[in-house]
């Protein structure tokens, strides 16, 4: 699992992939673009959440969010992952951090 984020001027590409294991028969990838408010607190953009369910095993979920101010921003990517069994596992990362 793997989470991107790329910001240029002020227009943010948010990109979520994963690969999950053989008997993996469904993956659910949620990411939302959050913004640094101070300490430790970040707040979700808004209109920058996006979800995508395929029924195989390897998910690529690719948005863009423009009209950015400026402040540190990161991408927040959480996966589900269930396999032939019907059990799911959810996996949270984030991206590396982007100052504009």
């Amino acid at each position: 699992t793997k989470s991107y984020l790329t910001i240029t001027s002020s227009t943010a590409e948010c990109k979520s992939v994963c690969e999950g294991m053989t008997d993996v028969t469904q993956i659910t990838v949620e990411h939302t673009l959050e913004k640094h408010w101070g300490l430790w607190i970040w707040n979700e953009v808004d209109g920058a959440s996006w979800t995508k369910t395929v029924d195989t095993r390897a998910i690529s979920l690719v948005n863009t969010k423009s009209g950015l101010d400026s402040g540190t921003y990161r991408l927040k990517s959480v996966f589900t992952l269930t396999n032939s069994s019907g059990k799911s596992e959810t996996i949270t990362i984030y991206s590396e951090e982007e100052t504009i």
